[in-house]
């Protein structure tokens, strides 16, 4: 693990293992993680949310929330807002940071990769240089609440048709029809408020779906490519590898090896 204390902020890199478990508990300091390879389901308030690289998560103090992780390592980087620095920590509360919130972002995957390269190879403008990738998160979280609080109800419905038929040849087109808005104004709303466009959650989807397969049934991995509409295994790899962080085959093996030494299974 990597760590650092800079005004306002404890920021660290970490890596859970695969198959690992962290019990219910809650944090004495509001703080974010990004997730940057690896996936977890969160549970949150008797919430779950399924957390892939790219994943925001903030949680305030004394919320209580529990993950139980994949069958691939999970790489993060966790930044607390710390009362070190005086005058210059935020108060969560006063930019709108109150409540819990988990939301796929591909900003802050990005802005956690720098994260993580500071952390690595250190110099002396690195403590400036990692307060402002922190300032800057913690804008984009309150930039991403402001615009998700007020999203349209039509919203919704076309998300839960993408997560049902994740497997079909859906368009935009379609989509919008059943919206009753113009297909411009729903990729454009669509990406406002998930951060990404219609394909590339609908690509989202296909891969926690082929996930879940990895884990819970037999089939082999070409077969699960092709189920998923890809176009052949190799692009199928590829694509889950970019997602998830590791191979279709090496999140089945981490799975089941994980299973294989727990105590009692």
């Amino acid at each position: 693990m990597s760590s650092r204390q800079v005004p306002g902020f404890a920021i660290a890199e970490v890596v859970y293992p695969a198959g690992a478990r962290v019990r219910a508990h809650t944090h004495d300091v509001p703080g974010f993680a990004i997730v940057l390879a690896g996936g977890y389901r969160k549970r949150v308030r008797g919430t779950a949310h399924d957390c892939m690289p790219g994943t925001l998560t903030f949680e305030p103090p004394d919320v209580v929330h529990a993950e139980s992780y994949g069958g691939a390592d999970v790489r993060a980087v966790l930044i607390e807002l710390s009362p070190s620095g005086a005058g210059r920590a935020i108060d969560a509360a006063s930019v709108g940071l109150s409540a819990p919130f988990c939301a796929m972002h591909t900003a802050a995957r990005v802005l956690g990769e720098r994260v993580s390269r500071e952390l690595r190879a250190p110099d002396l403008a690195s403590a400036l240089a990692l307060e402002s990738l922190a300032l800057e998160l913690t804008a984009l979280a309150v930039r991403s609440l402001d615009v998700r609080s007020t999203p349209p109800a039509w919203l919704r419905g076309v998300r839960d048709r993408i997560r049902a038929e994740c497997r079909s040849d859906l368009c935009v087109r379609a989509l919008a029809t059943q919206a009753g808005v113009h297909p411009a104004h729903l990729a454009r709303v669509f990406r406002v408020h998930e951060r990404c466009s219609v394909g590339e959650y609908l690509r989202r989807c296909r891969i926690e779906w082929a996930a879940s397969e990895l884990l819970t049934s037999d089939l082999s991995v070409a077969t699960i490519a092709h189920a998923t509409g890809f176009y052949d295994q190799s692009h199928f790899c590829r694509t889950f590898r970019r997602v998830v962080g590791t191979t279709p085959s090496r999140y089945r093996r981490s799975d089941r090896a994980a299973r294989d030494c727990r105590p009692g299974e």
